[in-house]
């Protein structure tokens, strides 16, 4: 089952990578105005950004102030949504020895203005035209397309929903494998119902040796798990169990003294019974519920990996 999911999973990433990078390869925004400046060794880039012209959702625009070294590295960046005319609006940017702001004039509306930390200063030029720039200088060390292409992702990324779909579809073999785990660490919980040493263990059938008792068990519809063979392993298999180690039963079964040899009995798993071998009942028991958080955590982890790509944060 884990092995199944790992696949899916494999296969869900494919797929999610090679979705986003045709939308990567396609136009996602429309940038109506951009300007920007430096000073020293930092640069501020402001433009105005929104949705393609004729695309399927409403028309959205936001104003973008970024801040960047002038080797290209992203340090911080701010929006504020504009009008519904915002391919309309004028921009430029304003100054002071403390701060770098960008200003969009829209028809009809108040300017907005906006820093790359996100605050608004006003005062610091005319709202009607462009100020008078002293200390900032124009941009020669900065690819503005790299910055925009950096920033627009967090705004415009396409969403596919069935691509979370897919993803926790994905992740359905790992829920079951936690459940079924879960229910089987709880199976454990309860009183055993024989407990002896392994004395003959062939495959179908093991010979427990408890007191003067020797039962004979057969485990075709049961199952075992084996423990103590490998640290912080399980094995689900018959054919791990090694004559000496301990072995416990727990579950229903169907036990028989008729035709016994020497006193032997004879027992029976029912489907959903359990044989321990190789350490205590507890032991295995702590395995399971760490199995079953492990697989669990990676089935979270997965579905919210999925939920982050397919709206678009992870873009």
């Amino acid at each position: 089952m884990r092995r199944l999911a790992l696949g899916l999973a494999v296969l869900w990433l494919l797929l999610a990578f090679g979705l986003r990078l045709r939308d990567m390869r396609r136009p996602q925004i429309y940038v109506s105005a951009l300007t920007g400046g430096q000073r020293h060794h930092e640069a501020t880039l402001a433009w105005i950004e929104g949705t393609m012209p004729g695309a399927a959702t409403p028309s959205r625009g936001w104003l973008i102030v970024a801040d960047v070294r002038i080797d290209g590295k992203l340090l911080r960046f701010a929006s504020v949504p504009l009008p519904s005319d915002w391919a309309d609006c004028r921009l430029w940017l304003e100054e002071s020895p403390d701060v770098i702001q960008a200003v969009a004039r829209c028809p009809h509306h108040a300017p907005v203005r906006l820093t790359a930390a996100g605050t608004s200063v006003p005062g610091l030029g005319p709202d009607h035209r462009p100020a008078t720039l002293y200390a900032l200088h124009p941009l020669t060390s900065v690819e503005p397309e790299r910055i925009v292409n950096k920033v627009h992702r967090h705004h415009l990324a396409p969403t596919h929903p069935w691509l979370f779909v897919l993803g926790v579809l994905a992740m359905l073999p790992l829920g079951v494998l936690t459940w079924q785990t879960l229910r089987k660490a709880w199976q454990l919980r309860r009183k055993p119902t024989l407990e002896g040493v392994l004395e003959h263990a062939e495959p179908g059938s093991l010979t427990i040796r408890s007191g003067d008792r020797r039962v004979s068990v057969f485990v075709e519809q049961g199952e075992v798990i084996s423990i103590g063979l490998g640290k912080g392993r399980l094995y689900s298999d018959a054919t791990m169990a090694v004559d000496g180690l301990r072995a416990t039963v727990q579950g229903k079964v169907d036990s028989s003294t008729e035709g016994g040899f020497r006193g032997q009995e004879t027992m029976r798993l029912r489907p959903g019974a359990v044989l321990v071998v190789g350490g205590s009942v507890d032991e295995a028991h702590q395995r399971l519920l760490l199995a079953a958080l492990r697989d669990g955590a990676l089935a979270l982890a997965g579905i919210a990996t999925a939920a982050t790509v397919a709206m678009g944060l992870a873009w």
